[in-house]
């Protein structure tokens, strides 16, 4: 399989090229960017013959089997679907769209045919993820009452421009950048949503574009409330404005309670990555509950960022699982109709903080 990937970023070169560097059923054979220096720079560090500008060119050239599409938000959509009509496998960074009505429009385009599409919401692989999400369809907690999942970092703690805070260019800030992950889980874990609000504060001013336009800053902290199709409930809180002082100056925090008991998960991204329960025929305090060593794969362990790398980089996850699909010709998930799904919970959610938080009802998939 020959894969083209567009975008040059640091994550496009800590997660993409070392993931696909040794797989057996395919590489990347070329690197498409908006500066050709850096993604000559890029295709030199790893060996890839093929450099170009010209996304849709390298698309539409008959020269690669696959794309994964890692460039900015605005340009989703339109590669998303060329790769589509030129019928190769596609993985796409969320959003697949800056709208519900784009990110839908891909899933309708991609329903019918042959391809293997991934939308990579990250998180879904981690091991202690994996296991939160095992014990609760194993019925650990029972019925499912509410679920609280938090998400601290501080990516957005300077004024500097980014683009992730540029409406024209991301679509939304936090809620989409991070919220989107959250409410992917959220269903993951609970099932389908039917109900979304959200409170949402731009706390830090932002500078302007590098050209000077001045424009209206996205969010940089949300939370986000949501009822579940089964009746239950959650409330996520995202904010890229905390200062958190581990290894990768993030943390993540899962609590979900039921008729029969209790989970806890937290990953502080420094050497803490567990998952505690407790059941109410069993009362005390909540004990760890080890994780399998089978979700653990063989990575590392006592660091969370070298698990991070050695999921991504060394196991079948995302990336090496959607290339294994894609040579295979078999779906794989969260696929392109996930992406649409969680675009229109992001999209009422920003309807809901615009509307003072007052709950959107979210038609159910057709």
């Amino acid at each position: 399989m020959r894969v083209g990937l567009i975008g040059t970023s640091w994550w496009a070169d800590s997660m993409y090229l070392p993931a696909l560097a040794e797989h057996p059923r395919g590489a990347i054979t070329a690197i498409c960017g908006r500066d050709l220096n850096r993604a000559a720079e890029v295709a030199r560090d790893w060996s890839v013959d093929t450099v170009t500008d010209d996304a849709l060119g390298l698309i539409e050239s008959g020269d690669i089997d696959a794309v994964i599409i890692a460039s900015s938000n605005q340009s989703h959509h339109p590669y998303c679907m060329a790769a589509l009509d030129a019928r190769i496998h596609v993985l796409c960074e969320k959003p697949i769209g800056l709208t519900t009505a784009e990110a839908d429009e891909l899933a309708a385009r991609a329903a019918p045919l042959d391809l293997a599409t991934m939308v990579p919401f990250t998180y879904r692989w981690m091991p202690t993820n994996r296991w939160f999400k095992q014990l609760i369809d194993d019925g650990y907690i029972g019925r499912p009452y509410h679920l609280a999942m938090r998400y601290y970092t501080g990516y957005a703690r300077d004024s500097e421009y980014k683009w992730r805070f540029d409406p024209a260019v991301a679509g939304s800030g936090v809620l989409g950048d991070l919220g989107s992950h959250w409410l992917h889980l959220a269903r993951w874990f609970f099932g389908e949503v039917v109900e979304i609000g959200a409170m949402t504060s731009t706390l830090v001013p932002r500078d302007a574009r590098p050209d000077g336009d001045h424009y209206e800053p996205a969010e940089d902290s949300a939370v986000i409330n949501a009822r579940f199709a089964n009746g239950a409930y959650c409330a996520l809180q995202v904010s890229a404005v905390c200062w958190e002082g581990t290894d990768f100056n993030q943390t993540h925090h899962f609590e979900a309670h039921g008729s029969d008991g209790t989970l806890y998960s937290v990953n502080d991204w420094s050497a803490t990555q567990e998952v505690r329960g407790v059941r109410a025929a069993e009362p005390g305090p909540a004990a760890l509950l080890p994780v399998p060593d089978q979700l653990w794969d063989g990575v590392r362990r006592d660091r969370v960022h070298d698990t991070y790398r050695d999921v991504f980089r060394t196991t079948e996850s995302m990336t090496r699982e959607w290339l294994t699909a894609a040579s295979r010709r078999q779906p794989i998930e969260p696929d392109l109709a996930e992406g649409a799904r969680v675009q229109r919970l992001v999209d009422a959610a920003v309807a809901s903080a615009a509307d003072g938080g007052r709950l959107q009802d979210v038609a159910p998939p057709t």
